[in-house]
């Protein structure tokens, strides 16, 4: 899919507050990123002041273009993401809450090909993937001022299209979200895998073995936060789980010891059928390793560039 990439490629820069009522009852999972969040804790503000162009990883040309003609600058522009899905495969709604320019992205968009439709009644926007294995039409529409809505179907436009309409919640999963201590997180995500697992068979076993999943990131003070919590289905797996963690930190440790002070701060712990996850490291010692591997990344591309 050449399209979906380009609009979700700052996926981790974008945000606002939650809103429960963007999920349509039926949703198995969702993903929500909150740039204020972002922008007003400390790393996320040292990411949102890099340029836009790094020449450790240039920018992609098609990336490149869209910043361009659109005017669009995702560090300044984009005020939330928000997916969610029923579990199906190919099967996804996303909301896009931003400031820029509707009527340049959505002219940009026709320029890539992009279609006029209707969905639902609303002014549409169909775009054909492919041909790159993932064939398929994202449709795309601009109910409001800055909001644009997408669907990897009509079906799931028009449920991304009701979804804005409603103020009512009408899913659980927000419930799931593992946000305890973290006031202003700036991830959050929860799976009903149960739900998932029903909706695609083809999922893997070991995923089959839990019931739900919740997770929340965010920055609290000059540490960057992480906690998760699930379910097991059977709760004696609990263990097996906590256990499974140790052993691959106690790996990591083994292959490269300076990993046992990025590890220090995690704890896993089980209860019942419950695995409970959290993580804490220095705001700025991750925006020193950012600033290493990105000094790493130029110094393979030269290698590379030089034929060594």
């Amino acid at each position: 899919m050449r399209l979906l990439p380009l609009l979700l490629c700052p996926l981790m820069a974008l945000g606002s507050p939650f809103r429960p009522a963007d999920l349509p009852a039926g949703s198995a999972w969702f993903a929500h990123v909150d740039h204020d969040a972002v922008r007003s804790a400390p790393l996320g503000a040292s990411l949102m002041s890099q340029p836009l162009e790094d020449p450790s990883c240039p920018m992609p040309a098609k990336v490149k273009a869209f910043l361009e003609e659109t005017g669009f600058d995702y560090r300044r522009d984009l005020r939330s993401i928000t997916v969610f899905g029923n579990g199906a495969e190919r099967q996804a709604s996303i909301l896009v809450r931003h400031s820029a320019d509707d009527l340049k992205l959505g002219e940009f968009l026709r320029k890539q090909g992009a279609r006029t439709t209707t969905v639902e009644g609303a002014p549409s926007l169909a775009y054909d993937c492919g041909p790159d294995g993932n064939e398929c039409t994202l449709f795309i529409a601009f109910p409001r001022p800055g909001v644009v809505a997408l669907g990897m179907s009509a079906r799931d436009l028009g449920l991304a299209l009701r979804a804005l309409e409603s103020d009512r919640a009408e899913s659980a999963l927000p419930a799931l979200v593992a946000a305890e201590v973290i006031a202003q997180p700036s991830v959050i995500a929860a799976v009903d895998l149960a739900a998932c697992a029903e909706a695609n068979p083809r999922l893997p076993a070991m995923v089959k073995q839990f019931r739900s999943f919740g997770m929340a990131v965010g920055e609290v003070g000059d540490q960057v936060q992480f906690r998760s919590r699930c379910e097991m289905k059977d709760p004696a797996l609990s263990d097996n789980v906590v256990k499974m963690v140790e052993g691959f930190t106690s790996l990591a440790v083994a292959r490269d010891p300076k990993a046992a002070s990025w590890l220090e701060g995690l704890v896993v712990k089980s209860l019942g059928a419950q695995v409970n996850t959290t993580y804490q490291v220095s705001s700025q010692r991750v925006q020193e390793e950012i600033a290493r591997a990105k000094v790493r990344m130029a110094e393979g591309r030269a290698r590379r560039g030089a034929g060594k």
